[in-house]
């Protein structure tokens, strides 16, 4: 199977999650959002729709519609994407003048799999606030992956409020805190910092969880030449070993290549969206397009090869290989048809 082919076949397995009247959009969406680089919404729709008018007018439908806002989250569901027992690295990223709050499945493989996000509203800055937001996020997460998993946060999600919802919800976590927190422990009360490496039982947040501190490195930093400092990392999985806290913290990173790719690879880096829900609509499609370069990695024989050396050489972006080899592919066959040989 090409490349044409299984995308055409991945399309088909989306669609019908999608109420009858947005289909047609879901479609659109696809070829002008998904398969592609974004100049912008209504360039990319010309790219569809010769058309001008057609194209503007395709476009300002597909931001405006709720409906197929709403039902993205159960693609995830339709594709398998989260299993019970996965990891999901949660985090805040800067889209034009907008925050978004995403959570990606860790993969292993360098680069995490987005799987649900929101946008923070426009001039919220009341940390309290914020934070009863980001309650309200994860809670909308945890229904539509319909499965329980960890959620790995930084150190920014350290707050009462979260840890002790997550706690009072019993959604796994591990979160880095900073090393001036105090936590109750058998010998009373200290600092993070001042605990050995390892694994330790302590009182946070009104909560019985597990501290681990990882060994102190012996490498300096170059610019102050200090030693970095440990991670202290606060989890309520108390079934979990102090490796396997700081291996699952350890992938957090992933998340930060979603971010990267979407933005310079994608093109959303410079686009400035005044409607947060045209950021919205763009970004599920962005998703879709992550969603269908794992698809094309599992079904096409010819890109084992291409895991293999994003593997070893983790520099290497996978979403710029399939983003090149889909525009080919489709320049190809268009080609062919316009000289008049079979594709």
């Amino acid at each position: 199977m090409d490349i044409v082919r299984a995308s055409a076949q991945f399309l088909q397995t989306v669609t019908p999650v999608f109420p009858q009247k947005v289909r047609g959009l879901v479609t659109f969406g696809y070829q002008s959002l998904s398969l592609q680089r974004i100049q912008s919404v209504n360039s990319n729709a010309r790219s569809v729709y010769p058309n001008r008018k057609t194209a503007e007018s395709r476009a300002y439908r597909l931001a405006k519609s709720h409906l197929l806002r709403r039902t993205f989250p159960k693609v995830v569901t339709v594709l398998g994407l989260v299993k019970p027992g996965d990891k999901l690295a949660v985090d805040f990223s800067d889209f034009g003048i907008v925050q978004v709050l995403m959570f990606a499945k860790q993969t292993r493989n360098g680069r995490a799999l987005p799987i649900w996000f929101k946008v923070l509203p426009y001039g919220w800055t009341k940390e309290t606030s914020q934070n009863a937001w980001v309650n309200q996020a994860i809670a909308e997460c945890m229904v539509a992956v319909n499965c329980s998993v960890t959620l790995v946060f930084d150190r920014g999600f350290a707050a009462p409020t979260i840890v002790e919802y997550l706690c009072t919800q019993h959604i796994l976590f591990v979160v880095r805190i900073k090393g001036d927190k105090r936590l109750l422990g058998r010998k009373g009360g200290t600092k993070a910092r001042l605990l050995r490496a390892g694994l330790h039982p302590v009182w946070a947040y009104g909560n019985r969880l597990n501290l681990v501190v990882t060994p102190e490195p012996a490498v300096k930093l170059k610019t102050s030449g200090k030693a970095k400092e440990p991670w202290y990392l606060l989890t309520n999985d108390l079934s979990l070993t102090a490796e396997q806290v700081t291996d699952i913290y350890y992938h957090r990173f992933e998340i930060e290549e979603v971010f990267k790719d979407a933005k310079h690879l994608f093109g959303l880096e410079t686009r400035q969206f005044k409607l947060s829900e045209r950021l919205t609509t763009v970004l599920w499609f962005v998703c879709l397009g992550f969603w269908l370069h794992q698809y094309l990695e599992q079904t096409l024989t010819s890109s084992k090869t291409v895991v293999q050396t994003a593997k070893q050489l983790p520099v290497q972006s996978r979403t710029h290989y399939w983003i090149e080899q889909i525009k080919y592919a489709l320049q190809a066959e268009a080609l062919a048809v316009i000289a008049g040989y079979p594709c």
